[in-house]
């Protein structure tokens, strides 16, 4: 029987397209041993071939993911080849929970050559072959190589899992959220019970550093991070996402930031992710308008301190909320 491929008619070769509960599963690894177990995935859901094994060359690996040949990129592959076979993963189906040893049966790089093999477990290449389309998540497969470290990439696979939620069931547009438990993050990333024991460490390493890099490298997804409490305890986290593709285009920084100069005012008291993301989920709902009075803002300074990012999110709101005020006025009308 002919393997289903799961490339998209109408989408660039370089789309991947996975289920949900991949980009969920729990497991632990190098960045780079992360980027072959998808870009593994990736060339042998395009394949036709009715095997459980993908071959691939160094070009192509370095080319789509837009990585550099290097010395020290070709000693972290060497090791990631050893990695990559110990490598196990956990995955969750809506009533089932499967749990896949050995991804792969083996793992070659041949240097003279300059070509990957991988050979799937039998397990796997069930998985593989016998997706149902349904809870599919797309991104461009050369977003791979745009994150260093592994938490960066997990929380950016993770985000896009849950962005079929964007503006449904009670979310704004262009906005969606999750939720995980601090045992919950351990389980998905696979950290021992020795490993960041203290909430501090944990915080600072596994949620703060990596989404401040998914942040900065203008991959479509911003995320803001609220630390869910009992008491004082942090017993989880909570994570606000922001489709921010549009948003990206309206600023030559890859990283929306509205800066107020008026900073030093002693009533602005809300937290800086606080206002980071009331400022994402305002321009996000029309960043063509925003652009507009940007460019209004920046051509006539403001007297009161204000930035002109500032003073055109201001104005945007203000504008946002009198649209609503005459939508629900002309609706108690009829």
């Amino acid at each position: 029987m002919k393997k289903k491929s799961l490339i998209i008619k109408g989408f660039e070769p370089n789309i991947l397209k996975i289920p949900n509960n991949f980009l969920r599963a729990s497991y632990k690894c190098s960045a780079t041993t992360q980027r072959m177990y998808f870009y593994s995935i990736f060339k042998y859901i395009s394949s036709d071939k009715n095997q459980n094994s993908v071959s691939f060359s160094f070009s192509d690996f370095f080319s789509d993911l837009n990585l550099k040949d290097g010395q020290k990129t070709r000693t972290l592959i060497k090791e990631s080849a050893n990695e990559i076979l110990d490598m196990k993963i956990v995955l969750e189906d809506n009533e089932k929970q499967y749990e896949v040893t050995n991804v792969f049966q083996s793992a070659k790089c041949v240097f003279t050559e300059t070509t990957f093999s991988f050979k799937f477990t039998e397990d796997m290449k069930i998985f593989l072959d016998t997706l149902k389309e349904i809870g599919f998540s797309l991104f461009e497969i050369n977003d791979l190589g745009k994150l260093k470290s592994f938490y960066a990439l997990r929380y950016y696979l993770v985000a896009l899992s849950f962005k079929g939620f964007k503006g449904k069931k009670g979310n704004e547009k262009n906005s969606w959220f999750f939720e995980y438990s601090v045992e919950d993050l351990r389980k998905l990333f696979d950290i021992q019970d020795n490993e960041y024991t203290q909430i501090g460490p944990f915080r600072n390493i596994v949620v703060d550093l990596p989404l401040k890099e998914l942040n900065e490298r203008n991959l479509g997804i911003q995320i803001v991070c609220t630390p869910i409490k009992k008491g004082r305890k942090i017993t989880g986290f909570h994570f606000d996402c922001i489709d921010s593709t549009h948003i990206a285009k309206v600023n030559e920084n890859n990283y929306v930031y509205i800066e107020d100069s008026n900073k030093n005012n002693k009533n602005s008291s809300a937290p800086e992710e606080d206002s980071q993301l009331m400022a994402l989920k305002i321009i996000s709902q029309n960043p063509e308008r925003y652009a507009e009075i940007l460019k209004e803002e920046k051509a006539n300074p403001n007297l009161f301190g204000f930035s002109p990012e500032m003073q055109a999110l201001m104005r945007l709101e203000e504008e946002l909320k009198n649209a609503d005020l005459t939508q629900s006025e002309e609706t108690d009308n009829k």
